[in-house]
């Protein structure tokens, strides 16, 4: 069973703990019940039960105890597990190369992730309690094996039907619930796509009412599978009810006409089985609660198999200052050849050469699809094919080594994410950052403090000043900038190009820019040419 995996994984020793407490718990809770009993038989014969009340006293004492000790414990159990899946999860993703993570869904992993753990928790309480039912429906059933082997004969034939009835209710329960959570990732996966093709839904009125459509018709199936499930469970809840009732009868009205028994051992009978039914029925209800939290382990399995199988094993340096100092970066026979869904060969970058080094400006020309992003990814390490074609300060890359070459790469992508925390350097110098805003004429719309920015909700090419700025925070040596102009007045476009680039330059950097605005070039820089994966020198 997977929870019981995922338990003995996070703390054997912790888990063996709370069974035992359980254990204590579910037979002090017996023992409870046989000394009411007897309380109650001694008050039927007019004497004292002194002792049978001192006993009861101390025994409350242990149950109350061990009971929420079990219960504390076990949740902290579950909590403790789900938050080391959580950092598993999020190590295995980091792990996971940028070009697999491309083809994935990232809505997928998402909502997976956070649906299933969030599952799991929810149900820890429950899952808990029905544990300590499970015991305490044991001891209770020895206790009414000692009053009375029939009735307990009576209440098994009874309540061992209601057993199976649920268990083989089960694989219709699984199946529908798993149908549950696949068309809930579909309405989550749905719902994004619609944010992020807004523009083309608002601009389609066929294109919405379709998507409507479709949707009403996802949240409808959804709502029908929803209630079949709670219209089973209600006819099951009422079919157990109703079999419990018919066994606390067959105990009350038939065992008195079979066997010699005084009607005061009725009653002691009648109330153990009262018990146990009760404990019953707290167990077979967290049965489909174990189901679903196995169900979500499964998920969450699978999805950590998934991201194991593609992880790479790159080592990263400890900090930037044991990165060497950076003279030169060159790239011989650099390739990558991006694969189809089908696993047939698509776009082919290179082979190609290129180099560039401390101190140089580099600017890359070319037509939208000719490889330009793709050689970007590959020349930085994002894409792990690069890692025997590069050298780097004359040393040979190789796929363990591609965390040093990463290392010394800063860039704006053109589909660039701004964190709104300034993650790993939140301790750079405030009064640095501000005059970066002010001089990228940022003030009064974003100021910085306390390791991160006031907002990111700019419009997109303040957005690309205010990554510019993280880039120059970083204090890289290699920099590169992905059409970072494209959303800039000619202020800034003239600004860049003519004044920031070149002081890169100056400062020892290595910049690479990627772009359309030819004009801009002018005599600062190489300018190669990415035509159909290919590099080539360009005229000015």
């Amino acid at each position: 069973m997977q929870l019981v995996k995922l338990l003995r994984k996070e703390s054997n020793d912790a888990l063996v703990f709370i069974f035992g407490l359980t254990l204590v718990s579910g037979a002090a809770n017996a023992a409870l019940v046989a000394l009411i009993n007897g309380g109650a038989r001694a008050a039927f014969s007019n004497s004292a039960a002194t002792r049978e009340f001192l006993w009861f006293m101390a025994l409350l004492v242990v149950f109350a105890a061990t009971k929420v000790r079990a219960e504390i414990g076990g949740k902290a159990l579950f909590d403790n597990a789900m938050t080391g899946q959580r950092a598993r999860l999020m190590q295995k993703l980091f792990d996971v190369p940028v070009e697999h993570l491309e083809r994935m869904r990232s809505t997928d992993i998402i909502a997976t992730s956070a649906r299933n753990i969030g599952s799991i928790v929810q149900s820890s309480d429950i899952i808990v309690y029905g544990l300590q039912s499970m015991f305490m429906l044991f001891f209770c059933s020895l206790y009414l094996i000692y009053l009375s082997p029939i009735a307990f004969l009576t209440v098994v034939a009874g309540l061992v039907p209601v057993g199976l009835y649920r268990h083989f209710n089960q694989g219709e329960t699984k199946t529908r619930n798993d149908r549950i959570n696949s068309i809930e990732g579909d309405l989550s996966n749905l719902i994004s796509e619609v944010l992020l093709g807004f523009k083309e839904v608002k601009l389609n009125q066929k294109r919405r009412e379709s998507i409507a459509k479709t949707y009403e018709a996802m949240v409808l199936l959804n709502s029908q599978l929803d209630q079949s499930e709670t219209q089973k469970t209600a006819k099951s809840r009422a079919v157990i009810q109703s079999v419990f009732y018919v066994v606390i009868a067959a105990v009350v009205f038939l065992i008195p006409r079979f066997t010699t028994v005084y009607s005061f051992e009725i009653l002691e009978i009648t109330a153990v089985v009262l018990f146990l039914i009760g404990y019953l029925t707290s167990f077979l209800n967290i049965i489909p609660m174990v189901v679903r939290t196995n169900a979500a382990l499964e998920s969450l399995e699978k999805l950590e198999a998934d991201l194991d199988a593609s992880a790479e094993h790159a080592r990263s340096l400890e900090s930037d200052r044991l990165a060497p100092p950076f003279e030169v970066l060159e790239a011989r026979g650099l390739t990558h050849i991006y694969k189809e869904p089908d696993g047939s060969d698509g776009f082919r970058l290179g082979p190609l050469d290129f180099s560039i080094r401390a101190g140089d400006l580099v600017y890359i020309i070319g037509g939208n699809g000719s490889g330009k992003s793709t050689f970007i990814k590959t020349l930085c390490g994002l894409y792990p094919t690069a890692s025997p074609h590069i050298w780097l300060n004359g040393e040979q890359m190789n796929p363990v080594a591609l965390g040093h070459l990463r290392e010394m790469f800063s860039l704006v992508m053109s589909d660039f994410h701004l964190f709104k925390r300034l993650y790993g350097y939140e301790d750079s110098d405030t009064d640095m950052v501000n005059d970066l805003i002010r001089k990228m004429r940022l003030v009064g719309k974003v100021t910085f403090d306390d390791g991160h920015f006031s907002t990111t909700e700019l419009s997109t090419g303040e957005r690309k000043r205010l990554a510019l700025i993280c880039v120059l925070i970083e204090d890289r040596p290699l920099l590169i900038f992905d059409e970072w102009a494209a959303e800039q007045d000619p202020h800034f476009r003239e600004y860049f190009y003519n004044v920031l680039l070149p002081d890169l330059a100056a400062q020892g950097k290595a910049v690479i820019s990627v772009t359309h605005d030819q004009s801009y070039l002018g005599e600062n820089g190489r300018v190669l040419t990415m035509e159909y994966g290919r590099l080539s020198e360009a005229e000015k």
